[in-house]
């Protein structure tokens, strides 16, 4: 770094001029400087490239993944991603990763003809007949999907589906 007080600059200018003299008086003489090499660290540039972490799976457990990636391989050319997760036995986000690590495409599956979070109709009968003994209680609509813990859509699903003839209040004292 260069120094900007000029004082110090100044005081130090015949020292630098005394020691250019003897040096060039030892060369005169005959002398030789000899340059060693720098101990220094070699600088290399950074690298901001993202590589690939390393693996730390052991071998037995290498060759159990590459079996497994090879059998899911050909179970996807006949059967969908749940049936090969039911038959693996693993999960289906664990399945993707698999299928996105290896480039593996799964056949679509059948699209499923009923919603999912809907009751059977043996449930659907069983709240049929819990309904009909609130309403034989004399409990209003929201009071008895609360007492059956249920929604009050399904409960008013379940009116309309089968024709349940449930007031909405409390008949009234009149």
């Amino acid at each position: 770094m260069i120094s900007t007080e000029l004082s110090m600059i100044e005081m130090l200018n015949p020292l630098r001029h005394e020691l250019a003299m003897l040096q060039d008086a030892f060369i005169l003489k005959g002398g030789t400087i000899e340059e060693l090499p720098s101990f220094g660290i070699i600088h290399r540039p950074p690298n901001y490239n993202r590589s690939m972490t390393p693996n730390f799976q052991g071998e037995p457990a290498k060759v159990a993944s590459g079996e497994q990636v090879v059998r899911i391989r050909a179970l996807a050319k006949t059967l969908n991603r749940s049936e090969i997760c039911e038959k693996e036995g693993i999960s289906l986000g664990v399945l993707r990763g698999i299928g996105r690590r290896y480039n593996i495409e799964f056949k679509v599956g059948p699209k499923k003809a009923f919603a999912p979070n809907k009751a059977t109709a043996e449930s659907e009968a069983l709240l049929v007949i819990r309904v009909k003994d609130c309403m034989a209680k004399g409990i209003n609509r929201s009071q008895c999907a609360k007492a059956l813990s249920i929604s009050t859509t399904l409960l008013l699903r379940l009116i309309n589906d089968y024709s349940i003839d449930y007031p909405k209040m409390k008949p009234a004292f009149r």
